[in-house]
């Protein structure tokens, strides 16, 4: 039986932990790190930040890249958004278009301007004010089979005529048995890569998905010619490549069903050295291209993976966030970040990109021809996130992140490839739907 003194004690106790529990300031955020190791640094990071500030609680959760868009949307639907998430740059600037998200200048402060990436900086800047901030940076990756290349003589690509005749060279019985168990390249077929992979390929043959007067360009010479350069890829590409996402694209290069892999990444090379053959688990075995330029393109161009920051202005607890995204871009802590995933983040920081810690990491040494392609892309300013052809579009083009969720250019692409329409009509079926998307959401006036 409990005495007086004891219900007392335990009635305050209660009291005590109540006000605690409501002093506490959560901060949700949402990020597109799945990976194991990506997700333990990250919650180290949180709970060392917790550590230093009492009463502040960090939430964090991995999100897939295809889930997580719809989510925001429902949090902001709904009025509960995170704190803090990631998202696409065009995502960034469709949000900011609203006035849904907060600058986060103060954090571009804390670590110093002249600190990060020029390139990074133009991601989702408006009015000169910071209203995303990467996480970190990988250009996406032409990545072939050294070993079968040199076998067969091949040199690298310049044009897509002569990645096509490469994937043809590489499309391959390799047992002698009548049927061809290497194919030439590895295609991504989900609606998310299918746009990153346009938004690329338009870039790289000198054309544009929009003109100014925001009326799209899908039956301009130059988006035919991506068209057709596609259809003809795509003949040496394993069956079923329609329905394959980026796993499975990574999953027929190292495990020996693909020579090429046109949409890669920097990450894949842990994918590499995880499953694919101690042997071959190397860059002699797995290297990479410059990629190929359209024959009306002059130059290559890639797709940037660097999601931002959104700092959400409906949130509860931002200035609290805006502190853990100073202490997460501390070189001690950015670094553990950054080490989980070293061949596809680039970190942002200069003073972190500098440094020997960063440089002397093993897996960069293993794999430095990775990183210096991805370094080419963005020094020459080739890199643009998905569907972003100019950096104009970013602020001028609100409209992007409508496109890509419409599934429009996706359908087009599988109806010039997989349903054998010709390039044209695919074009122009895909121009009339896209066009009544932008007259029915306001965009397009005439």
């Amino acid at each position: 039986m409990r005495t007086l003194s004891g219900i007392v004690a335990l009635a305050v106790g209660a009291i005590f932990g109540t006000q605690v529990a409501a002093a506490e300031k959560i901060v949700r955020v949402w990020h597109t790190e799945t990976e194991p190791q990506t997700i333990k640094a990250f919650n180290d990071i949180a709970r060392r930040f917790e550590a230093k500030h009492p009463g502040v609680k960090i939430e964090a959760e991995g999100l897939a890249w295809g889930d997580l868009e719809g989510k925001i949307m429902a949090s902001l639907a709904a009025g509960s958004p995170p704190e803090l998430s990631h998202g696409q740059p065009i995502t960034c600037t469709a949000l900011q278009s609203k006035g849904l998200l907060l600058p986060l200048d103060d954090v571009v402060k804390s670590i110093g301007d002249a600190n990060i990436w020029e390139q990074v900086r133009r991601v989702c800047n408006v009015g000169g004010k910071q209203y995303g901030l990467v996480h970190a940076a990988g250009t996406s990756l032409l990545i072939y089979r050294r070993d079968l290349a040199e076998k067969h003589g091949l040199k690298p690509p310049k044009t897509w005529a002569d990645l096509v005749q490469a994937a043809k060279a590489l499309t391959l019985d390799s047992n002698g048995d009548g049927r061809t168990d290497i194919y030439g390249i590895s295609l991504p077929g989900d609606n998310l890569f299918i746009n990153i992979l346009l938004g690329e390929l338009i870039k790289a043959n000198g054309g544009q998905l929009f003109d100014n007067n925001n009326r799209p360009m899908l039956t301009d010479r130059k988006m035919i010619e991506t068209l057709e350069f596609w259809r003809e890829l795509a003949r040496y590409a394993p069956p079923g490549w329609e329905g394959h996402g980026y796993l499975q694209t990574f999953q027929n290069l190292y495990g020996q069903k693909a020579a090429m892999m046109l949409a890669g990444y920097g990450r894949g090379a842990g994918m590499i050295e995880k499953f694919a053959p101690k042997d071959m688990a190397n860059d002699k075995t797995f290297d990479v291209w410059v990629k190929p330029h359209g024959p009306s393109g002059s130059e290559p161009a890639a797709q940037v993976d660097e999601e931002p920051w959104m700092l959400f202005k409906e949130a509860k607890n931002t200035n609290e966030a805006v502190e853990f995204l100073k202490f997460f871009y501390q070189d001690d802590n950015y670094l553990e970040y950054i080490r989980t995933v070293p061949i596809h983040f680039f970190p942002i920081t200069k003073s972190l990109r500098q440094s020997p810690a960063y440089r002397q990491t093993e897996m960069i040494q293993r794999w430095k021809g990775w990183l210096d392609a991805q370094e080419q892309y963005l020094e020459k300013d080739q890199g643009k996130p998905t569907l972003v052809v100019d950096w104009a579009d970013m602020t001028d083009k609100p409209y992007l992140m409508e496109v890509l969720g419409s599934g429009i250019l996706r359908d087009m692409v599988i109806d010039a490839t997989v349903e054998k329409m010709e390039p044209q009509k695919a074009a122009e079926k895909a121009q009339k739907r896209l066009e009544d998307l932008m007259r029915s959401k306001g965009y397009l006036k005439r």
